[in-house]
């Protein structure tokens, strides 16, 4: 004879192992999908592997364009290495090209770069200190612990292009670092210049 307690029991375990079922049918599925986005990232960066080193650059940011949001990282980077990898000389527009369509993965996109041309960290540095300023610091620190005898050279680069920077644009120090304007409004001048006339003043010695 079953219980009262059993037949509150029972329900309940047959509502667990459903629940448990459900929990492995959906780690299978996300398993699924991850590998399939793995398999299309790899198929992106051949398409940039087998294109012309003058087409390669475009053919990045296009498809890091047409990535959603949380691949464009990902999607950036396969495709950065590809790119690299097949056309070495290519390193300034291909990394242009990547830092542009997915600026928030300059970090992860300097260590493929560094990775791909490590006798290349002088370039590097230099296309992230002018294509995404805020970073330059972050690609200084990367590539002075990839060559750490180039430290010198590296932060001079930095430098350069930051001076460039203030050069180019009428800005303050501060203000051209972080990229921003000074507007500058003319001031009133506290001497007003006397006016002249043209009518002649009493002169006594004259008739």
């Amino acid at each position: 004879m079953v219980s009262w307690l059993e037949h509150r029991i029972l329900p309940m375990n047959s509502v667990k192992k459903i629940s448990v079922t459900l929990a492995a049918l959906s780690a299978v599925a996300v398993m699924s999908v991850s590998a399939a986005t793995v398999a299309e990232v790899e198929a992106m960066g051949q398409k940039v592997a087998s294109a012309k080193a003058v087409e390669a650059p475009a053919v990045v940011t296009k498809l890091v364009n047409d990535a959603s949001k949380e691949d464009k990282q990902s999607v950036a980077i396969a495709t950065l290495g590809a790119g690299l990898r097949a056309h070495p000389a290519a390193l300034v527009s291909l990394l242009t090209s990547a830092i542009k369509a997915a600026p928030g993965a300059t970090e992860a996109l300097v260590d493929v770069a560094l990775d791909a041309v490590p006798d290349s960290a002088l370039t590097i540095v230099r296309v992230v200190s002018e294509v995404n300023p805020v970073k330059s610091d972050v690609a200084l620190a990367a590539a002075v612990k990839r060559t750490p005898a180039k430290k010198s050279s590296l932060e001079r680069e930095v430098a350069a292009v930051r001076a460039r920077r203030i050069v180019a644009t009428p800005t303050v120090a501060g203000a051209a670092l972080g990229g921003g304007t000074v507007t500058q409004n003319p001031r009133p001048n506290p001497n007003p210049p006397t006016q002249v006339t043209s009518y002649g003043g009493f002169d006594p010695s004259r008739p």
